[in-house]
Parts: structure tokens; C-alpha cells; sequence
């Protein structure tokens, strides 16, 4: 589960779909050519948020999930909603919906993942034979295009695509 204690309350969501991006070694990664002021977070140490802004309205979470000074990490793309997000799943399936409906913006970047108002927590597992394994979307070309770094819970209405 994905928590945000923010200033109008606790919301909090289901993680179901992420994808990994393997730093410099995917072409994909915003770490690809290593640190900037941007993607500095990626490079630090593992747990900490990553948050991004998109096509000029959209911002997307990632969690950085490698050791200090390698870059890497998970962007999460779909969740179901648990408290304070509303009940429609739909409105979480995707990185920019999922971002919005918790109130997350570039300034909730480098947040320590485990000690922060942002946080993520143990949900129930999810059967085995549920998880699908798939290509990354949006990626057509590239050496990491195809790869299947992409996981999600079959069946879940919070899932941007199948």
C-alpha cells in the first residue's frame, strides 16, 4: 500500500501495477545518462521517492529501489483505492491519475518511503497466479523496450492497460 498522511487527511491506496527502470542500463530511465538536479533521488539511497512532471500536467511516482549511487527504480502506474481517495478504481489507473488523487507533486521527492507522511506499507498478498509479468508500456523502440518489467494484478480495475 501506498499512505499519504497529507493536510487534508489520510489517503491511501493498493498498489497494483509498477514497472522498473534499471537506470543506466535501460535507455527508458530518466537516469540513463546519469545524475542531474532532476533525477538525483534515483542515485541515492533505496526507499526514498521520486517524483516527476510529465507532458507539462502530469506528475509520477517512483520509489528508488537500488543502493546509494546506482540508479534505479519503480514506477508505480496503478492502484485500488483504500481510504480517502473516493471508490472508483478507474480514477487510480494510471501514474498521473494515481499521483493526483493522493495529492503528490514534484515537492514530495526524496521522501524517505518507511519514516515520512509518505510511506508504504504491507497490504495483503496477492495470489501468485495473479501477477502478470509484461513489456513496459509506452516503450515501442529501444534495447529495453520489450523487456517484462512490468507487473500487475490480473483482473484489477485499478490496472491502466492488459
Amino acid at each position: 500500500m501506498l499512505v499519504y498522511d497529507g493536510p487534508t487527511g489520510r489517503r491511501a491506496v493498493r498498489l497494483v501495477e509498477v514497472e522498473a527502470y534499471l537506470g543506466a542500463a535501460d535507455p527508458a530511465s530518466h537516469a540513463y545518462r546519469g545524475p542531474t538536479a532532476r533525477t538525483a533521488p534515483m542515485f541515492g539511497p533505496p526507499g526514498r521517492s521520486y517524483v516527476y512532471f510529465v507532458y507539462g500536467m502530469y506528475h509520477c511516482v517512483n520509489v528508488v529501489a537500488e543502493r546509494a549511487g546506482v540508479a534505479g527504480a519503480v514506477l508505480l502506474r496503478g492502484a485500488e483505492p483504500v481510504e480517502g481517495t473516493g471508490d472508483d478504481p478507474r480514477a487510480l489507473a494510471g501514474p498521473g491519475k494515481l499521483a493526483r488523487a493522493l495529492g503528490l507533486t514534484t515537492a514530495h521527492t526524496n521522501m524517505d518511503l518507511v519514516r515520512s507522511r509518505l510511506s508504504i506499507r504491507d497490504a495483503p498478498p496477492v495470489a501468485s497466479s495473479r501477477v502478470v509479468r509484461a513489456a513496459r508500456i509506452g516503450l515501442a523502440t529501444g534495447s529495453t523496450a520489450h523487456e517484462p518489467w512490468r507487473f500487475y494484478v490480473r483482473g484489477s480495475p485499478g490496472v491502466s492497460r492488459t
